[in-house]
């Protein structure tokens, strides 16, 4: 069993599948036209990998900080 470089595994398909809505789109989307979800690069299945949302992750930590300093100046 011979290993591929990710370039050739990249190669052999023709498009890539939105892990949201299943579209089929071009290997060199960075979003899907159909939903407007950010996409990476295509697994093994020929899925695209869902990039991380890290500004939601911000902001829900921003918001629980501020939740915490709320209750503490309310309640204490």
């Amino acid at each position: 069993m011979t290993k591929q470089d990710p370039a050739t595994k990249e190669k052999k398909y023709v498009s890539k599948k939105c892990p949201e809505c299943y579209e089929y789109i071009a290997l060199e989307a960075r979003a899907c036209p159909s939903c407007k979800v950010r996409v990476g690069k295509v697994d093994q299945h020929g899925m695209a990998q869902q990039l991380t949302n890290w500004r939601a992750y911000i902001i829900c930590i921003a918001l629980w900080l501020f939740l915490a300093f709320y209750v503490k100046w309310a309640f204490f």
